[in-house]
């Protein structure tokens, strides 16, 4: 049982209970170089490789030299970045002594690799990778799971098999996708990570096959990053509407780097207009607000005005829950705000508490280690 199922009618942890560490669930390492997966590629794909002249497939989600690619006060490599070695990462994530442990989403992007077999070698080079370079070197790093989106049952077998290592915490999806993760032929996602027990990130971002909007190519950044709402919109009512929930009732979904505040209206929405379409999904028997409360959490960053005064107490409201919002810094990203601005927006230290901690745990089951772990 998790500590937030231990302590679900009081709100508060039961007596003796391990305290919930504070975690941080969106982090991102950066792969400067597919160079970098040579030594994890078997000897067909590392020659590949090399005879490709190791083409990148970093994504321009976070352009390099825009205003959101990193923070000014980050620690950085002697090319100028951010988050390309563990030493920098946990000194800026973990320097202030507040967060116990930070979740590892790493978006380089095996996922545009249109050729499944080297996707799926490609997918497991870059676990390997991060369990390898980054995982055994600080005990406060997990990880997601990144899985060849090209290839659902290949997908299920990356889950498998980094299962049984658990420091990868959950699995990564991104918003953007071939074909919506409610469709009946991404289902072996899901039940391979309801049978591994891990929430499934679905993070910004996607494998670029068709248009990432509705109506085409955008021109700017700013219309695509603006866009990406709308792509999570159309993922959660794809998983909600198509039986994810029924057919794996123990899924838990985060839904990271979007925002939040776009979510009340989303959810009056789609329950106004389920009362007349639910002849077309009868198995969806309650409204849909109550299964996203019950199976999806949202980051926090980027807060998106949630730290005016008052306004993240409106927000949660509005929700109806206090359980939905995970703690995320989205290290090494600039937002407007910092991610500890939620602060502002509330007057309630329950609340932050649940934010910070208790929601994670329900996650994670990641309790405040007895002492900090070191970069070695």
């Amino acid at each position: 049982m998790s500590l937030v199922q231990e302590s679900e009618a009081t709100g508060e942890l039961q007596p003796g209970a391990p305290e919930a560490a504070v975690v941080d669930c969106d982090v991102h390492p950066v792969l400067e170089s597919a160079r970098q997966l040579l030594p994890y590629l078997d000897d067909y794909w590392h020659d590949q490789l090399v005879a490709q002249m190791a083409p990148s497939y970093e994504p321009n989600y976070h352009p390099a030299g825009s205003a959101i690619a990193q923070r000014s006060d980050s620690a950085k490599d002697e090319n100028g970045r951010a988050a390309t070695t563990v030493e920098n990462l946990v000194t800026d994530v973990f320097g202030d002594g507040f967060t116990d442990y930070a979740i590892l989403n790493c978006l380089y992007a095996t996922q545009q690799i249109h050729q499944p077999r080297r996707e799926q070698a490609h997918a497991r080079a870059l676990n390997e990778w991060i369990a390898n370079e980054w995982l055994s070197k600080d005990s406060r790093l997990r990880a997601s799971i990144v899985v060849p989106l090209g290839t659902p049952e290949a997908a299920a077998a990356e889950i498998d098999h980094w299962a049984k290592d658990d420091r990868f915490v959950q699995v990564l999806l991104l918003g953007q996708s071939e074909l919506l993760y409610g469709r009946q032929i991404n289902w072996p996602i899901w039940e391979a990570a309801e049978r591994a027990g891990l929430p499934v990130a679905i993070h910004i971002g996607g494998v670029f096959r068709q248009p990432p909007t509705s109506v085409g190519w955008p021109t700017t950044h700013l219309e695509w990053y603006v866009g990406q709402t709308s792509n999570l919109e159309a993922q959660i009512s794809s998983i909600v509407s198509e039986g994810v929930l029924q057919k794996f009732p123990k899924t838990k979904v985060v839904v990271s780097e979007v925002g939040f505040n776009w979510l009340p209206a989303y959810m009056w929405k789609f329950d106004k207009l389920w009362k007349s379409y639910r002849p077309d999904f009868p198995w969806v028997d309650i409204p849909p607000s109550e299964l996203i409360r019950k199976h999806f959490v949202f980051t926090t960053s980027p807060t998106d005005g949630a730290e005016l005064p008052g306004q993240l107490d409106k927000t949660v409201d509005r929700m109806g829950s206090d359980r939905m919002l995970v703690y995320s810094s989205d290290y090494p990203h600039q937002h407007a705000s910092g991610p500890r601005s939620i602060e502002t927006g509330t007057s309630d230290p329950a609340l932050l508490d649940r934010i910070y901690r208790q929601n994670a745990a329900d996650l994670y089951n990641l309790v405040k280690p007895a002492s900090q772990g070191e970069a070695k």
